[in-house]
Protein backbone atom coordinates (compact mmCIF):
# COMPACT_ATOMS: atom_id res chain seq x y z
CA UNK A 1 0.00 0.00 0.00
CA UNK A 2 2.92 2.38 0.94
CA UNK A 3 4.57 1.64 -2.08
CA UNK A 4 1.36 2.38 -4.29
CA UNK A 5 0.88 5.82 -2.65
CA UNK A 6 3.91 6.56 -3.03
CA UNK A 7 4.37 5.88 -6.86
CA UNK A 8 0.85 7.88 -7.46
CA UNK A 9 3.14 11.03 -5.52
CA UNK A 10 5.83 10.49 -7.60
CA UNK A 11 3.30 10.38 -10.80
CA UNK A 12 1.65 13.90 -10.01
CA UNK A 13 5.06 15.23 -9.29
CA UNK A 14 6.35 13.99 -12.62
CA UNK A 15 3.65 14.84 -14.59
CA UNK A 16 3.81 18.45 -13.40
CA UNK A 17 7.35 19.17 -13.77
CA UNK A 18 7.18 20.30 -16.93
CA UNK A 19 4.14 22.49 -15.99
CA UNK A 20 6.26 24.16 -13.33
CA UNK A 21 9.15 25.13 -15.57
CA UNK A 22 6.68 26.61 -18.23
CA UNK A 23 4.79 28.65 -14.76
CA UNK A 24 8.17 29.67 -13.28
CA UNK A 25 7.88 32.97 -14.16
CA UNK A 26 4.39 33.27 -13.15
CA UNK A 27 5.37 31.84 -10.02
CA UNK A 28 8.16 34.38 -9.16
CA UNK A 29 6.02 37.21 -10.11
CA UNK A 30 3.41 36.86 -8.05
CA UNK A 31 6.36 35.89 -5.26
CA UNK A 32 8.01 39.55 -5.51
CA UNK A 33 5.01 40.94 -6.67
CA UNK A 34 3.97 41.00 -2.82
CA UNK A 35 7.22 41.17 -1.83
CA UNK A 36 7.92 44.13 -2.72
CA UNK A 37 3.99 45.31 -2.68
CA UNK A 38 3.69 45.99 -6.21
CA UNK A 39 -0.44 46.05 -7.40
CA UNK A 40 -1.69 43.07 -7.56
CA UNK A 41 -0.90 41.01 -10.93
CA UNK A 42 1.36 43.90 -12.62
CA UNK A 43 4.35 42.25 -12.50
CA UNK A 44 3.03 38.96 -13.65
CA UNK A 45 1.22 41.04 -16.71
CA UNK A 46 4.65 42.80 -17.78
CA UNK A 47 6.22 39.53 -17.41
CA UNK A 48 3.66 38.23 -20.37
CA UNK A 49 3.87 41.60 -22.35
CA UNK A 50 8.29 40.67 -22.33
CA UNK A 51 8.87 37.02 -22.65
CA UNK A 52 5.45 35.84 -23.36
CA UNK A 53 3.66 32.95 -25.14
CA UNK A 54 0.02 31.57 -25.79
CA UNK A 55 -0.20 27.69 -25.68
CA UNK A 56 -3.73 26.37 -26.22
CA UNK A 57 -6.27 29.42 -23.96
CA UNK A 58 -3.13 29.56 -21.46
CA UNK A 59 -0.44 32.27 -21.32
CA UNK A 60 3.15 31.69 -20.06
CA UNK A 61 6.15 33.98 -19.36
CA UNK A 62 8.74 32.17 -20.87
CA UNK A 63 12.61 31.89 -18.73
CA UNK A 64 14.59 30.94 -21.15
CA UNK A 65 13.99 34.09 -23.58
CA UNK A 66 15.91 36.53 -25.47
CA UNK A 67 15.12 39.56 -27.28
CA UNK A 68 18.18 40.03 -29.81
CA UNK A 69 17.62 43.35 -32.15
CA UNK A 70 14.03 43.32 -31.93
CA UNK A 71 13.92 39.56 -32.61
CA UNK A 72 12.48 36.90 -29.91
CA UNK A 73 14.26 33.18 -29.12
CA UNK A 74 13.10 31.08 -26.94
CA UNK A 75 15.38 28.16 -26.13
CA UNK A 76 14.29 25.29 -24.41
CA UNK A 77 16.67 24.92 -21.57
CA UNK A 78 18.91 27.49 -19.57
CA UNK A 79 21.89 25.43 -20.96
CA UNK A 80 21.15 26.68 -24.68
CA UNK A 81 20.31 29.96 -24.05
CA UNK A 82 23.54 30.41 -21.56
CA UNK A 83 25.85 29.00 -24.47
CA UNK A 84 24.11 31.61 -27.18
CA UNK A 85 24.84 34.71 -24.40
CA UNK A 86 28.33 33.39 -23.85
CA UNK A 87 28.94 33.26 -27.48
CA UNK A 88 27.40 36.16 -28.71
CA UNK A 89 28.08 38.60 -25.92
CA UNK A 90 30.85 40.88 -27.22
CA UNK A 91 29.26 41.13 -30.72
CA UNK A 92 25.71 42.04 -29.37
CA UNK A 93 26.20 44.25 -26.12
CA UNK A 94 22.98 44.46 -25.76
CA UNK A 95 20.43 41.63 -25.26
CA UNK A 96 16.83 41.45 -23.15
CA UNK A 97 17.30 38.23 -21.01
CA UNK A 98 14.57 35.84 -19.25
CA UNK A 99 11.31 36.28 -17.50
CA UNK A 100 11.44 39.74 -17.29
CA UNK A 101 13.78 40.91 -20.12
CA UNK A 102 16.26 42.68 -18.34
CA UNK A 103 18.94 44.50 -20.79
CA UNK A 104 22.17 43.48 -20.77
CA UNK A 105 23.65 46.48 -21.72
CA UNK A 106 22.18 48.35 -18.80
CA UNK A 107 21.49 46.32 -16.11
CA UNK A 108 24.69 43.19 -16.55
CA UNK A 109 26.48 45.04 -14.11
CA UNK A 110 24.13 44.77 -11.48
CA UNK A 111 24.63 41.16 -11.73
CA UNK A 112 27.88 38.82 -10.40
CA UNK A 113 27.58 37.05 -14.52
CA UNK A 114 25.63 35.87 -16.87
CA UNK A 115 24.30 32.84 -15.05
CA UNK A 116 22.50 35.18 -12.55
CA UNK A 117 21.07 37.74 -14.77
CA UNK A 118 19.40 33.93 -16.81
CA UNK A 119 18.12 32.80 -13.56
CA UNK A 120 14.29 33.02 -12.67
CA UNK A 121 14.67 33.81 -9.13
CA UNK A 122 17.57 36.31 -9.60
CA UNK A 123 15.97 37.66 -13.02
CA UNK A 124 12.28 38.80 -11.86
CA UNK A 125 13.53 39.81 -8.12
CA UNK A 126 15.70 42.48 -9.90
CA UNK A 127 12.86 43.29 -11.50
CA UNK A 128 10.65 43.86 -8.81
CA UNK A 129 13.15 46.62 -6.82
CA UNK A 130 13.67 48.02 -10.23
CA UNK A 131 9.96 48.61 -10.79
CA UNK A 132 9.70 49.77 -7.21
CA UNK A 133 12.18 52.15 -7.65
CA UNK A 134 10.85 53.33 -10.88
CA UNK A 135 7.51 53.81 -8.88
CA UNK A 136 9.57 55.44 -6.07
CA UNK A 137 11.20 58.02 -7.95
CA UNK A 138 8.24 58.68 -10.41
CA UNK A 139 5.34 58.55 -8.25
CA UNK A 140 3.21 57.57 -10.85
CA UNK A 141 2.74 53.68 -11.89
CA UNK A 142 1.74 54.63 -15.51
CA UNK A 143 5.47 56.62 -15.81
CA UNK A 144 7.01 53.22 -13.58
CA UNK A 145 5.54 50.50 -16.20
CA UNK A 146 6.30 52.92 -18.96
CA UNK A 147 9.88 53.71 -17.86
CA UNK A 148 10.32 49.73 -17.60
CA UNK A 149 10.17 49.60 -21.17
CA UNK A 150 11.84 52.89 -22.26
CA UNK A 151 11.86 56.80 -21.60
CA UNK A 152 11.01 57.25 -25.65
CA UNK A 153 7.09 58.89 -25.10
CA UNK A 154 5.41 57.22 -28.06
CA UNK A 155 7.21 54.07 -26.95
CA UNK A 156 6.48 54.61 -23.35
CA UNK A 157 2.90 54.74 -24.68
CA UNK A 158 2.62 51.52 -26.68
CA UNK A 159 4.15 49.27 -24.11
CA UNK A 160 2.02 50.93 -21.25
CA UNK A 161 -1.12 49.78 -23.82
CA UNK A 162 -0.22 46.19 -24.02
CA UNK A 163 0.78 45.96 -20.06
CA UNK A 164 -2.63 47.19 -19.01
CA UNK A 165 -4.51 44.98 -21.95
CA UNK A 166 -2.02 41.82 -20.17
CA UNK A 167 -3.15 43.60 -16.84
CA UNK A 168 -6.80 43.80 -17.41
CA UNK A 169 -7.07 40.60 -18.77
CA UNK A 170 -5.51 38.68 -15.41
CA UNK A 171 -7.54 40.13 -13.13
CA UNK A 172 -11.10 39.89 -15.10
CA UNK A 173 -10.04 36.23 -15.56
CA UNK A 174 -10.33 36.18 -19.31
CA UNK A 175 -7.04 34.79 -19.44
CA UNK A 176 -5.68 31.77 -17.66
CA UNK A 177 -2.29 30.02 -16.49
CA UNK A 178 -2.87 26.83 -15.19
CA UNK A 179 -0.14 26.78 -12.68
CA UNK A 180 -1.95 27.44 -9.84
CA UNK A 181 -4.76 25.12 -10.70
CA UNK A 182 -2.41 22.05 -11.14
CA UNK A 183 -0.42 23.01 -8.03
CA UNK A 184 -3.29 23.50 -5.77
CA UNK A 185 -4.67 19.85 -7.51
CA UNK A 186 -1.22 17.96 -6.72
CA UNK A 187 -1.02 19.28 -3.02
CA UNK A 188 -4.61 18.43 -2.24
CA UNK A 189 -4.21 14.73 -3.18
CA UNK A 190 -0.38 14.65 -1.44
CA UNK A 191 -1.94 15.84 1.60
CA UNK A 192 -4.69 13.05 1.24
CA UNK A 193 -2.16 10.76 0.66
CA UNK A 194 -0.87 11.52 3.97
CA UNK A 195 -4.04 11.48 5.81
CA UNK A 196 -4.62 7.74 4.46
CA UNK A 197 -1.61 6.72 5.52
CA UNK A 198 -2.04 8.54 9.11
CA UNK A 199 -5.25 6.69 9.10
CA UNK A 200 -3.90 3.29 8.45
CA UNK A 201 -0.33 3.36 10.37
CA UNK A 202 1.16 2.62 6.97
Amino acid sequence: MRVLLSLIIIFFSFTNLQSKEKNICNVLTEKYGKKYNLPNKLLTSIALVESGFKKNKNFYSWPWTLNVSGKSFYFDTKKEILNYLKNNIREKKSMDVGCMQINTKYHLKNFKDLNQIIEPEENVKYAAKFLSDLYKKHRSWNEAIARYHSSIPKRKKRYLKKVYNFWNDIRQRKILNDYNYVNSFEKRQIENFKKILKKENI
